[in-house]
Order: C-alpha cells, then sequence, then structure tokens
C-alpha cells in the first residue's frame, strides 16, 4: 500500500481493484487512438486518396512515436507531476484527434499520427508503471504485464466494433467523436485517482538522452519507409529507397554508438552480452512475425469472402478470447513454478504451428463464420500462451540494474517484427501472386477444354437472363478472370501459411535443443559444486 499512496490519492487506500480498474479504463482511453484504423483501413485510404502502403506508413509512424518515447517516459514520469502529465496528455490527444478529423492532407495526416504516438505513450508508459505499484513485488512484472497485453489487443477489436458501426450509418470520420470522448471521461478519472503532489524525488531531465532520441525517431522512420515502399518499388533500385537505406543505417549506427558512450543511456547496450537474452528476443521477432498473419485472414475474409468490417471484428473476438484464456494459463503455470516456462513456449509455438498448418489445409473460397472462428481462436490462444513467457524470459535474462531496458528493446523487437511482416507478406504476395497468374494463364489458352466448359456454362446462364450476346461474352470473360484470381490469392495464402507453419515447427525443434543443451549446462555446474563441496568435506 506504500508505493500506491505514491501515486494515488488516500481516498482509495483499501480500494486497489477499484484502481486497477480505473487505471485499465484510463490506458484503454489512451491507446484506442493508436489502434483505431486497422478494421477500416480500406475507408481510410478511399479518403485520403492515396495508395495502400501511404496509409500503412501513417499508421506505422504512429509506432515510430511510440518506440521513440518509450525510454525517455520511464524518465519523465518520475519528473512531472503525474495527475498533470496525464491531463495535459489527454488534452493534446483532444487536439490531434481535432486535427485529424479536420485536414484531408495524407502529410499532414502522417505527422499528426508520430504525435498520437508519442502521446499514446506518455498514457501507456504512465499507466504501465502505475499498475506496478498496485501489485505484490514478487508478482508485479508477470502480472502487470499479463493485463497490458491482452488490453492492447482488445482495444484494436473494441474500437473497431465501433468504427464499424461508425462506417455502415455515417463518414467514418465520426469515429474520432468516440475518441474524444473517451479522453473526456479520462480526464476527470486522472483528478480523481492521482495525488495531487506524488511522494516521489523528481529525475532531473537534463540526464535524459534527448539528442539519442531524436537520433533514433530518425533511423526508425527510415527503417519504416524503406521496409513498408520497399517491396513496390524494387528496394535499391529505387533513388528515395536508397536515401532512406543510408540515412537510417548512419542514424542507427550514432544511436548505437551515443548509447555505448554517454553516461545514462536510453538502453543499456550490455543487455546484448547475455545470450539468453539475445535468444528470447529473436523468439519474440519470430513470434511476432508469425502472429501478423492473423491480418492476411481478415484480408481474405473481407475481400474473398466479402465480409463486412463488423463480421471481421466479430470474428476477432473469438482471437480475443483465445488470448485471454491463453494468458491466465501461462501466468497461472509460471505463478505456480517458473521452470514451467519452456513448457509453455513449446505448447505456443506448437499451436502456432498447428494453426499455420490448418489454414493452409482448409482454406477455400467458400468458408463460414463458424470455420473461420476455429484458427482465429487457436491463433489467440498461441498468442497468449507465448506473450507473457518470452516476456518474462526476457526480463529474467538480464540484471535488475539495466532497469526498463529489457521492455524497450521487447518494443524494438515489436516495431522491427511488425515491419518484417509487412515487407515479407507483400514481397511473398507478389512474387506468389505472379507465379500462380503465370501458370493459371496456361489454362486461358485458345482451345482449352476446361475454358471453353465454364466460358459456355456462364454464356449460358447470362443468356436466360437476357443479357445480349456481347453483353454475355464480357460479362462471362470478367468472371473467368475473376475466378482467376481469387485462384491464385488462395495459392498464394496457402505458401504463405505452409511456410509459416515449417518457421514454427523449426522454433519448436530449436526450443526442443535449446532445452536440452540448457538442461546439460545445469546438471554439469551441479555435479562441479557437488565435487567442490565433497573435497572442501
Amino acid at each position: 500500500m506504500a508505493a500506491q499512496n505514491a501515486y494515488f490519492h488516500p481516498r482509495f487506500n483499501g480500494y486497489t481493484g477499484l484502481v486497477r480498474l480505473a487505471l485499465i479504463f484510463i490506458l484503454f482511453a489512451g491507446i484506442a487512438q493508436f489502434a483505431s484504423f486497422g478494421i477500416i483501413q480500406a475507408h481510410v485510404i478511399s479518403y485520403y486518396g492515396a495508395q495502400p502502403e501511404d496509409v500503412t506508413f501513417a499508421f506505422q509512424i504512429t509506432y515510430v512515436g511510440i518506440i521513440t518515447t518509450l525510454p525517455v517516459q520511464f524518465r519523465t514520469y518520475r519528473f512531472f507531476n503525474t495527475r498533470r502529465y496525464l491531463v495535459i496528455a489527454f488534452l493534446a490527444g483532444i487536439l490531434l484527434n481535432t486535427g485529424c478529423l479536420l485536414t484531408q492532407d495524407l502529410v499532414v495526416f502522417t505527422a499528426l499520427r508520430f504525435l498520437t504516438g508519442v502521446v499514446t505513450c506518455i498514457i501507456a508508459g504512465c499507466m504501465l508503471l502505475s499498475i506496478f505499484t498496485t501489485l505484490p513485488e514478487p508478482k508485479r512484472m508477470l502480472v502487470g504485464i499479463s493485463i497490458f497485453f491482452p488490453l492492447i489487443l482488445a482495444a484494436g477489436l473494441i474500437v473497431g466494433i465501433g468504427a464499424s458501426w461508425a462506417v455502415e450509418r455515417m463518414d467514418w470520420t465520426a469515429m474520432y467523436y468516440g475518441l474524444i470522448a473517451l479522453q473526456v471521461l479520462a480526464m476527470p478519472l486522472c483528478v480523481i485517482v492521482f495525488k495531487e503532489k506524488p511522494d516521489v524525488k523528481p529525475y532531473p531531465l537534463y540526464q535524459v538522452d534527448w539528442f539519442g532520441a531524436v537520433l533514433f525517431m530518425f533511423g526508425a522512420a527510415a527503417a519504416a519507409f524503406v521496409m513498408i515502399y520497399g517491396p513496390k518499388r524494387y528496394w535499391l533500385n529505387d533513388r528515395e529507397i536508397r536515401n532512406a537505406v543510408v540515412s537510417g543505417v548512419i542514424m542507427t549506427a550514432l544511436f548505437l554508438y551515443r548509447q555505448a558512450t554517454v553516461k545514462r543511456p536510453l538502453i543499456h547496450l550490455s543487455v546484448f552480452r547475455h545470450g539468453k537474452f539475445v535468444f528470447a528476443i529473436l523468439l519474440m521477432v519470430v513470434f511476432y512475425g508469425a502472429r501478423d498473419s492473423i491480418n492476411l485472414l481478415y484480408g481474405y475474409s473481407a475481400g474473398i469472402l466479402g465480409w463486412s468490417a463488423g463480421d471481421i471484428v466479430n470474428a476477432g473476438m473469438f482471437n480475443v478470447a483465445g488470448v485471454v484464456l491463453g494468458t491466465l494459463v501461462a501466468v497461472k503455470v509460471i505463478l505456480v513454478k517458473k521452470q514451467n516456462l519452456p513448457f509453455l513456449l513449446l505448447g505456443g509455438f506448437a499451436l502456432m504451428a498447428y494453426y499455420h498448418f490448418w489454414v493452409h489445409l482448409h482454406i477455400t473460397p467458400d468458408l463460414s463464420f463458424a470455420q473461420i472462428s476455429i484458427p482465429v481462436f487457436l491463433q489467440g490462444l498461441s498468442c497468449g500462451l507465448l506473450f507473457v513467457p518470452i516476456t518474462v524470459f526476457c526480463m529474467a535474462s538480464i540484471p535488475q540494474t539495466t532497469g526498463m531496458t529489457g521492455i524497450v528493446v521487447c518494443t524494438y523487437a515489436r516495431f522491427a517484427a511488425t515491419l518484417n511482416s509487412i515487407s515479407g507478406f507483400n514481397t511473398l504476395q507478389l512474387n506468389y501472386n505472379q507465379r500462380h497468374r503465370e501458370n493459371l494463364s496456361g489454362n486461358f489458352a485458345a482451345g482449352n477444354e476446361l475454358l471453353s466448359q465454364r466460358l459456355e456454362f456462364y454464356k449460358s446462364f447470362f443468356m436466360s437472363k437476357g443479357y445480349s450476346q456481347g453483353e454475355t461474352t464480357g460479362l462471362s470473360n470478367a468472371l473467368v478472370a475473376k475466378s482467376a484470381g481469387v485462384q491464385s490469392q488462395l495459392l498464394t495464402i496457402r505458401e504463405i501459411f505452409y511456410l509459416l507453419g515449417m518457421c514454427m515447427a523449426a522454433t519448436v525443434i530449436v526450443l526442443i535443443g535449446f532445452a536440452v543443451v540448457s538442461k546439460i549446462k545445469t546438471a554439469k555446474v551441479e555435479r562441479l559444486i557437488d565435487r567442490k563441496i565433497i573435497s572442501e568435506a
């Protein structure tokens, strides 16, 4: 309770559960503006008259704002008055949402989205640290993260419910009014819950590596530009991509050099000397890269099955249910015995492999809602089983003296994995679609019996509906072309999911090998200790 009294008003002494509920609502109000466009991306693209990669970059630049601010936020949280800090952040969020509502300039929208990421990080960082103070010390990291992750994932779908409702009844920009309303509700809650003057010693802001944060910001933005636009611009064949690569490498090198030399770095590079931490970060990258395949399944539902945004949100609720169930199981198992963590990793990646193979084997042009719900739930369950154990593995692999470096590097890994999945999925889809279209084009050759039968079927159908000869021929050809496009996309999705399934299976094998080697090393150390004790006796 002492830790709680440092930040929260005395009126809430003894009401820890109520405080946590208030913090969760404030957190949701803060991150809702970050996770607000995934379901209605097509509407945003149409509104700005932009290419899909332009809007994707505008979304990812928000994450650049988050990961740039995060290590700084852990310092500023101890300097500013928490209550005022949050209120000012929500006021800034309201202004940014108003700006996004009024502008139709994509460049301005992108700049506003970056600042939205900064505001989101300020609120989310405050809430993460505040939630930690309400938990017992031994369970602080585990339970705090287990609350944080499912809420971030669920926020996108919860906001998606409101967004899908809005786009079906009005202009999608009306969604901003809902985001602003959430922020207005959160501000008085901040005033009520937090003390006017927290009982903590301020952390001097001159000790924060502001220049390092600027270097990282430009490096991360350049990386996002390269990975998002690279597949469409043939990578280094494009001058802007080459310039972005050079800029990104220079900025990243300068950032790393600065972190290695300054007295108080944003992140401690010494964590990378720990082999287990590096291994855990690689698992994080693999996990998040494979997790993003769910977007291909949602895209298939919208593009091929013709689902509305509301239908996709409803299916996504099965994913959230899986995440919550998996997270509860993971937390319970780890609390019982931390040595169970390797089994959770094995089970989670094995289930992730099964999910990918299931989609590879069962995807067709006419899956039902019930059938889609199965892999969506399995994917959520595997994510719930993996996220908390991987994060705990990361944090347990480094000394406590490194502070929040583990969490910061995990967010960097999340960003890198997302960019890699965006770039990788785009590249794979372009290559596989091109190959399958070329293979299918052989069926369009004149005199092909299958093509002739299909065209005759369509022509007979349209003739029976009263269409003219010319209209019948045009419509028949269009349907054949559309059918070939759908078939090509299905084959592409199958190949991508098979590739990811094999990667997950390989990860399971690596984990088994890692567990065996760790056990052998532990047994060897125990034998050496026993020999030393016997010799001393």
